[in-house]
C-alpha cells in the first residue's frame, strides 16, 4: 500500500479545459489569467464543422475523469466519483492556433495543445512518458533521485530534466517556485488530495502556471489508474498510440485474470504494517483489493468497501489475520527481523511463523526509489503476474517476478 491508499475519499472535484487560460480551481475563488499564446477568431459554428482530433481516446476502466471532444477543443472534467454533487474542475484543450470555445464553463482552465514542456510533481507517472514517446517534453521533476525508469533517467543524467521538488518526502514535499519559472513548463501536473496543507494546484495558479491534476491514485482498480495514460496523451495529440498501448495491457491483465478465475482454493491474505500505532489496511473497494480478488486471493477486508485506507489497530488486526496465509506490502521492512523489531506482535501472525510474508521492494535504486510505484503503476499485467505467481505458483511455473520477494528472515546488511 503507498501514501495514495491513506488519503480522504472526501477530495474535490476538479475540471479542467485546455486552451491557454488560468484559473483558481477553488470553485467559491475564481481568478483567471490571459491565455498566453495567439489565437486566431472564428464563429463557434466554424470550430464545431471541422475535426481536428480523429484519434479519440475511449475510456473502460477509469471513473475520475473523462474526455469530450468538439472539433477545435477537447474537455476533461477530473472528479471524485465518490462525491457527485461537487463541481468537478475542468480543462478545456485547444488546438495551438484557434480560439477557445465560447461556452466555457465558470473556472476552466484553457490550456494550448499539444503541450510542448511540461513538469510532473510526482514520479508515478514518468513510466508513462517513454511508453507514449514523449518522454523529451519533461523538463521538471519533482524527486529525481527515485527515478527508475531508464529513458527518463537517462535525461536526468544529461541535464535535460531538472529537479524542481523543494525538501520533503511525499505528500510533505514542496515546489521551489523559483527553479520551476526558469523552466517554462507549458502545464505542470500534479495530483489532488482536497487536503489544502498537501494540494498544490492553488500556489501553481497564483504563481501563473497551469496544473493539471491527476487523480489516479483514486481509481478503485488497477486498470482505472494505468488508464490516465490516456489523460496524459490528450495533452500531446497522442491518443491513437494511449489506445494502443492500454489495450495491450488491459488485454494481458485480463487474461491473467480469467485464469485464475476459477481456481478451487484462495489462500488469505493481508496487507501493509502498523506505522505510528495505527494499521492502515486498504479497504475492500480499494485497487489493491481488486488486484489481491484478480491474483486468486482471499483479502480479508474484501467486505469493507471504502477505497481508502482503513485506520486499525493492530490488536484488530492481530484477531482477524492471525492465521492468514500470506501477508504481503511490508513498507521498508525489508526482512522478518526488521518486523519483529518494529513490534513484537508482528510474530504472532501465522504468515510470518511460516515465511510467507512478501513485499514489493525487489526493485529499488541507490537512493531509495521504489519502481513498484513507477513501472509497476503502469504495469499491472506484471503486477498481477507476480502476485498470482505468489498465491497460485502452479499457474505460472515460469514467471520470475519483477517486484515481489520473500522476505529472508535477515536483509544482507543485518548479516
Amino acid at each position: 500500500m503507498s501514501w495514495m491508499d491513506v488519503l480522504p475519499g472526501s477530495c474535490r472535484r476538479f475540471i479542467v479545459l485546455a486552451a491557454g487560460g488560468l484559473v483558481c480551481l477553488n470553485p467559491h475563488s475564481i481568478t483567471t489569467a490571459g491565455t498566453g499564446s495567439a489565437v486566431t477568431m472564428e464563429s463557434a459554428s466554424a470550430a464545431e464543422s471541422v475535426d481536428l482530433f480523429p484519434q479519440k481516446a475511449h475510456l473502460r476502466y477509469a471513473g475520475c475523469f473523462s474526455i469530450e471532444y468538439q472539433g477545435t477543443c477537447k474537455r476533461i472534467k477530473v472528479f471524485n466519483p465518490q462525491h457527485h454533487s461537487e463541481d468537478p474542475f475542468v480543462f478545456v484543450l485547444v488546438a495551438r492556433g484557434h480560439a477557445p470555445p465560447s461556452d466555457l464553463p465558470r473556472g476552466a482552465v484553457v490550456v494550448p495543445i499539444p503541450l510542448e514542456r511540461i513538469a510532473v510533481f510526482s514520479i508515478t507517472w514518468t513510466a508513462l512518458f517513454p511508453m507514449l514517446n514523449i518522454e523529451e517534453t519533461l523538463v521538471g521533476l519533482a524527486g529525481c533521485e527515485w527515478v527508475s525508469t531508464p529513458e527518463v533517467v537517462s535525461l536526468i543524467r544529461q541535464g535535460r530534466i531538472t529537479e524542481f521538488g523543494d525538501g520533503g518526502q511525499g505528500m510533505n514535499r514542496q515546489i521551489d517556485m523559483e527553479r520551476l519559472t526558469l523552466l517554462r513548463p507549458d502545464a505542470v501536473m500534479v495530483y489532488g488530495t482536497g487536503i489544502p496543507q498537501f494540494d498544490r494546484h492553488p500556489k501553481l495558479l497564483e504563481a501563473g502556471f497551469k496544473p493539471l491534476i491527476n487523480l489516479s491514485h483514486m481509481e478503485s482498480t488497477p486498470l482505472g489508474r494505468t488508464e490516465w495514460i490516456k489523460f496524459i496523451a490528450a495533452f500531446f495529440n497522442k491518443e491513437a498510440e494511449a489506445e494502443r498501448v492500454f489495450d495491450d495491457i488491459a488485454r494481458r491483465y485480463e487474461a491473467l485474470a480469467e485464469r485464475v478465475r476459477g481456481v478451487s482454493r484462495r489462500p488469505t491474505v493481508f496487507c501493509s504494517t502498523a506505522w505510528r500505532g495505527t494499521w492502515y489496511m486498504p479497504g475492500g473497494g480499494s485497487y489493491t483489493a481488486r488486484f489481491l480478488e484478480d491474483a486468486g486471493a482471499d483479502y480479508l477486508w474484501r467486505q469493507d468497501s471504502r477505497p481508502g485506507a482503513i485506520p486499525l489497530a493492530i490488536e484488530a488486526v492481530i484477531d482477524r489475520a492471525r492465521d492468514a496465509e500470506f501477508w504481503i506490502d511490508t513498507g521498508l521492512c525489508r526482512s522478518l527481523a526488521e518486523l519483529r523489531g518494529i513490534d513484537d506482535r508482528n510474530g504472532l501472525f501465522s504468515a510470518f511463523r511460516e515465511g510467507k510474508v512478501f513485499n514489493n521492494d525487489a526493485r529499488v535504486n541507490a537512493e531509495g526509489g521504489n519502481d513498484f510505484w513507477e513501472t509497476g503503476f503502469a504495469r499491472p499485467d506484471l503486477v498481477l503476474a507476480d502476485l498470482i505467481s505468489i498465491f497460485h505458483p502452479e499457474l505460472l511455473p515460469d514467471h520470475r517476478r519483477i517486484w515481489y520477494r520473500q522476505l529472508p528472515a535477515r536483509s544482507e546488511e543485518e548479516r
